[in-house]
């Protein structure tokens, strides 16, 4: 299973679950994000992976882990709208939502990102995995 495909299907996830916040994929520039919607958005982007060895002779096969962060952008800390409440709400989410040909997403962990000037980020982890098969 590809990256894109699979944090499309986040964002979708996400995008059904929060119809009232901003959800797509991490801005290319991070720098340059200006948090213009009035409650706030979640930010989907690839962490990395982790690979097995393969067992196989004569071709490689292995498990891949993906891991994938939410990252939580929102104008308060603990209101109704604030970063606790989604931290908490995607976390419910996307706990063992599935995609095809993956296991389902697993948390495992989530942390404070930064504040400035009333902006609070944390970001939230999940990964899965999925099968890295050798083309033949």
């Amino acid at each position: 299973m590809n990256i894109r495909t699979v944090e499309n299907a986040i964002i979708e996830k996400l995008k059904l679950s929060f119809p009232e916040i901003l959800v797509e994929g991490f801005p290319d520039k991070p720098s340059e994000f200006i948090l213009l919607h009035q409650i706030g958005a979640l930010l989907v982007h690839y962490q990395g992976s982790n690979y097995t060895s393969t067992q196989a002779l004569g071709f490689v096969t292995q498990v891949n882990q993906k891991e994938f962060s939410v990252t939580i952008v929102t104008r308060n800390l603990r209101n109704n709208n604030g970063a606790y409440e989604y931290l908490d709400n995607v976390k419910a989410v996307l706990s063992g939502f599935q995609i095809d040909e993956c296991t389902s997403l697993i948390p495992t962990k989530d942390y404070f990102i930064s504040e400035n000037k009333g902006i609070w980020q944390y970001g939230i982890n999940f990964t899965l995995k999925t099968q890295n098969i050798q083309e033949l």
